[in-house]
């Protein structure tokens, strides 16, 4: 043994108390189960009783949970899009999540949402749906009941002491009318009011028991007289500018030396701008066209082309190249070809005092039976009536009163597939509904104290025009519209 490490017999070793601690732990760190049970510290395993270092590429085992420590508790579910209960489910509080919502038909201005997760988690709300409001005069189905604008258009009127005529142009309505020896023709605006541009010709006929007019892109064209017959142009701008062509009187066999009383209204002749023709009766028995150029008046000096398929005396209307009339108690339309017969010839149905415009897909017709207004829609082609249109369907209205001299007008608005109604004294818009047809809007206008016996119905930018003429000359002017 060293020197070194020789004690003196009598002599004891001391050592530091910390020195001693570190000695035992050590020694713990030997003991397979020494030590008072404790575990070994981090970093180390147990192997048979000894602390040796973890081999870190082997996974340890997971420790036993504190029997001391509860499991936490579930969270309460919330419409988030979140699993927050555990159960493996989403949102299964809210099972109209994701599902259409909104009330009124989808039709107009009306549309479904979605239901979607309130901001606070605790339910659903509706979002992006679109219910039915109060209808506003704007063109639109607001109350999502099919129609459009219907009992909120707008109504102005004004009266003329003689008779007067309107027709449509692009952008506004052409007035023409008698003002003591002159025949005057002034624009208006799609909202009733007048542009102040006019001009004027002197009267070109010294009698007259009629005034009408047409108009195709911008050509205005004037049809008046009684002994003798006379057609009048105009031409007008985009700025509704109108200035007068020319007038020419017709060929001498439309000259009457009596008068007979059929060039009252409604057997008068009628003019037509799309194809420019003169179409009535040109004397007691025949009826006749005479049609002329698209660049002037000239070709009306020639003879009128007989027409045979139209009874004397018949009520009559035309419509571009459509005509129809009165046949003992039908109702005839025909499609009239310039050389006086007709391509197709149809009955209508069983009415009378016949009035006819285009529509969207050819020819309507508003008749009377019985003091009933109803209404058919023709195919252009065929003249049947169309498919899912108006056929002999009835307008419910107050009855109106016939009588020899009833008038009638009819006019197409093209935006709301409305048809605009002149029956006598009542003026309707009548829509589309789903088991027929639906009235719009309705009023009673009178010229004077006497019934109207000549209805002119125009429609331009969504405003239609009516004007209404009676036996003694008077005329009354109706705008219905948004403005």
């Amino acid at each position: 043994m060293s020197r070194l490490l020789q004690l003196h017999p009598r002599r004891r070793l001391r050592l530091p108390l910390s020195l001693l601690a570190a000695l035992a732990a050590l020694g713990c760190l030997a003991a397979a189960s020494g030590c008072g049970g404790i575990p070994c510290p981090a970093g180390y395993d147990d192997l048979d009783g000894m602390c040796v270092a973890a081999d870190p590429s082997e996974p340890s085992e997971p420790s036993e949970p504190d029997a001391g420590m509860a499991e936490p508790p579930l969270l309460e579910e919330v419409c988030d899009g979140i699993d927050n209960d555990g159960d493996d489910a989403v949102d299964e509080a809210w099972p109209t999540l994701g599902e259409p919502c909104g009330e009124g038909e989808l039709r107009g201005e009306c549309a479904r949402g979605l239901y979607v997760c309130a901001a606070d988690g605790r339910g659903v709300v509706c979002e992006g749906a679109v219910g039915p409001t109060p209808e506003l005069c704007d063109g639109k189905d607001n109350d999502c009941n099919g129609l459009i604008d219907e009992g909120v258009l707008s109504v102005k009127q004004e009266q003329f002491p003689k008779r007067a005529t309107v027709t449509a142009v692009d952008g506004g309505f052409v007035v023409t009318r008698i003002i003591a020896e002159m025949l005057r023709i002034e624009t208006y605006r799609t909202d009733a009011t007048r542009t102040g541009h006019h001009d004027d010709i002197h009267n070109p006929s010294r009698d007259h028991a009629f005034l009408v007019s047409d108009a195709a892109s911008g050509r205005v064209l004037v049809a008046l007289g009684k002994y003798q017959f006379q057609v009048v142009e105009a031409h007008v701008d985009a700025e509704l500018v109108p200035i007068i062509a020319g007038a020419q009187e017709l060929h001498e066999d439309w000259d009457q030396g009596i008068d007979w009383g059929i060039y009252y209204p409604p057997f008068h002749p009628r003019v037509s701008a799309l194809p420019p023709r003169v179409v009535g009766h040109r004397d007691l028995i025949t009826f006749a066209v005479s049609p002329f150029g698209y660049e002037g008046l000239r070709d009306l000096v020639a003879p009128p082309t007989e027409v045979r398929g139209v009874p004397y005396n018949a009520y009559f209307n035309t419509a571009g190249a459509f005509a129809v009339w009165e046949q003992f108690d039908n109702v005839r339309a025909g499609w009239l070809l310039d050389r006086g017969d007709f391509l197709f010839e149809i009955d209508v149905g069983r009415g009378s005092k016949p009035a006819i415009a285009l529509g969207n897909d050819g020819p309507g017709v508003a008749y009377l039976r019985d003091g009933d207004l109803l209404l058919s829609e023709l195919l252009g082609v065929t003249l049947q009536c169309a498919e899912g249109r108006f056929c002999d369907a009835r307008v419910d209205i107050e009855p109106i009163e016939e009588t020899s001299t009833t008038a009638m007008g009819l006019a197409h608005h093209e935006a709301t597939d409305s048809w605009v109604v002149g029956a006598g004294e009542q003026l309707v818009v009548v829509g589309r509904g789903e088991s027929g047809p639906v009235v719009k809007q309705s009023l009673v206008s009178s010229v004077g104290e006497e019934p109207p016996t000549r209805i002119d119905v125009v429609v331009s930018g969504g405003t239609a025009a009516i004007l209404q003429t009676a036996q003694n000359g008077g005329s009354a002017l109706t705008f219905m519209g948004c403005f």
